[in-house]
């Protein structure tokens, strides 16, 4: 075979290889970007957070709704089939971890094309609401250019979930002896939450263990300059638009049960004031719409000051969603421009009493002071110097392995109840 014919081959067979490739994607569509999942391989389709830009602007494409639920990981435990049974439309869920609003506004988009939505359960996630989604976005699944179809067609990671499927469904209908297999493969929730809260311990604890840090008394005014510009402009970029141009939706904003230490760190910089009057400016604008409801869970004292139901200082339990969907459906939480300042107190109030059941490594304070103290008043080499070190981290633990409780070096609710009690007694038999 001479040369040019050799290379004629070899262009040939690799157009032919792309073209089958183009057609597996087509036809198994691992991401929904042309139909549903096939019924006789959906057990086989795996929907996890990695890929949730490629799955969920195919899921708006192709799973017709009434209602969408548009949010963060902090709405995953939101059921949407629990909304769809107070309310009675269908309800797709389009969450996404690390979600913003500028990637919510491309998922509204396309379904309010493809879909008579009546109503918009909207997260407002006061923390986040002034930040840009940083992930990537393959754009090109958000036009309706067929050309860019190419991308998603002969993508790699898209060939990889075609094979994945193609070859777990071909094993089991061709495994000698399981015929009946296919008929006993549990059906599978095909939509997963973020799998990191799913399997996560949610107790103060693992708050403890989180990257919180508490803050100093340190206003930073310039960071609630750049805090109210920002979070105003994604109001008015995109969610304003969406109720001027869609007057008949019903547009329900959710404020979830964060906890109560983002508050608690607002009051201890100095800021809250500052902080809350921009929230309270921002529900007003959006109460401004008659297709606008508000409805705040960041002030449910039991809940969100109870760290024993966050895995950190925002994520939730999921009874946290029970929560918010009882509460929706009885609308006992529901901010009006009558209530907004009662409610905004309120929520001070609450930090400004609320007191850290845990000390940890880079924390200052007279409380540490304190704890180094009973430290050595019991014997053990520790600093008098306010700052939870290095130091202290390690002589919490020494004192936590010699009354075998857990060793974490984190200063918990028990070490410190057992370390005052030890302190004083000891100060009790020198007296």
């Amino acid at each position: 075979m001479n040369n040019k014919k050799w290379v004629a081959f070899v262009l040939g067979a690799t157009l032919v290889c792309l073209l089958v490739l183009m057609i597996i994607n087509i036809i198994v569509d691992p991401f929904m970007q042309y139909h549903s999942p096939l019924s006789k391989m959906k057990p086989y389709y795996k929907y996890t957070q990695e890929y949730a830009m490629y799955w969920l602007i195919g899921r708006v494409k192709n799973t017709p709704t009434e209602a969408v639920i548009v949010g963060s990981s902090l709405s995953n435990f939101i059921s949407s089939d629990k909304l769809g049974a107070q309310s009675g439309l269908k309800v797709v869920s389009l969450s996404k971890s690390a979600g913003r609003p500028d990637i919510y506004t491309l998922f509204l988009r396309e379904s309010l094309k493809r879909n008579q939505l009546q109503t918009i359960y909207y997260e407002l996630n006061f923390p986040h609401l002034h930040m840009e989604y940083e992930g990537d976005i393959p754009l090109y699944l958000y036009n309706s250019n067929p050309i860019d179809d190419v991308k998603y067609v002969l993508n790699k990671n898209v060939s990889k979930r075609s094979a994945y499927i193609l070859i777990s469904w071909l094993g089991d209908q061709f495994q000698p002896g399981n015929d009946t297999k296919r008929d006993k493969i549990p059906a599978k929730t095909v939509f997963e939450v973020d799998r990191s809260q799913s399997t996560s311990i949610y107790s103060t604890l693992a708050v403890a263990r989180s990257l919180y840090v508490r803050h100093g008394k340190v206003a930073d005014k310039s960071s609630v300059i750049d805090y109210r510009t920002k979070a105003k402009n994604n109001i008015e970029q995109n969610i304003i638009p969406f109720l001027k141009e869609n007057p008949e939706i019903k547009f329900v904003f959710i404020v979830p049960c964060i906890s109560i230490l983002n508050t608690y760190d607002l009051v201890c910089e100095g800021t809250v004031d500052d902080y809350l009057a921009i929230h309270k400016d921002i529900m007003l604008s959006i109460l401004k719409y008659d297709n606008a409801e508000i409805h705040m869970f960041t002030d449910l004292e039991g809940f969100v000051d109870n760290l024993d139901n966050y895995k950190d200082r925002v994520h939730y339990a999921p009874a946290g969603g029970d929560l918010i969907c009882n509460g929706l459906e009885a609308g006992a939480y529901k901010v009006t421009p009558e209530n907004i300042d009662e409610r905004l107190r309120h929520l001070k109030s609450m930090a400004e009493s609320f007191e850290i059941p845990f000390l940890k490594e880079g924390f200052t304070g007279d409380d540490v002071l304190e704890m180094q103290q009973h430290l050595i008043a019991l014997g053990y080499n520790c600093r008098a110097n306010k700052v939870y070190d290095e130091q202290t981290r390690d002589v919490v633990a020494e004192f936590q392995a010699d009354h075998r409780l857990e060793v974490t070096g984190i200063a918990t609710a028990e070490t410190r109840a057992l370390l005052q009690e030890l302190s004083e007694d000891c100060a009790g038999t020198f007296l």
